[in-house]
């Protein structure tokens, strides 16, 4: 099951941040990128997507402790 980890910017610009084979990699990653606390604003969600299916499996909204401090 080929899995995709994407990040939203805005409404409609979706930028890979990986591809995996393996779900327990891709849910490592996925949770290593909740929890990261250097996102910019205009990045809005990550999304898990099994690509063979075009169907989303989770997605998360950043929240005001996900993006960098200015």
């Amino acid at each position: 099951m080929p899995l995709e980890i994407a990040v939203n910017q805005g409404q409609q610009k979706l930028e890979s941040m990986g591809s995996f084979d393996d779900l327990e990699d891709a849910l490592n990653h996925f949770n290593e990128l909740i929890n990261l606390r250097n996102w910019q604003p205009s990045v809005t969600t990550i999304s898990l997507t099994d690509t063979d299916k075009n169907q989303c499996l989770a997605q998360y909204a950043l929240q005001e402790f996900n993006y960098s401090e200015r």
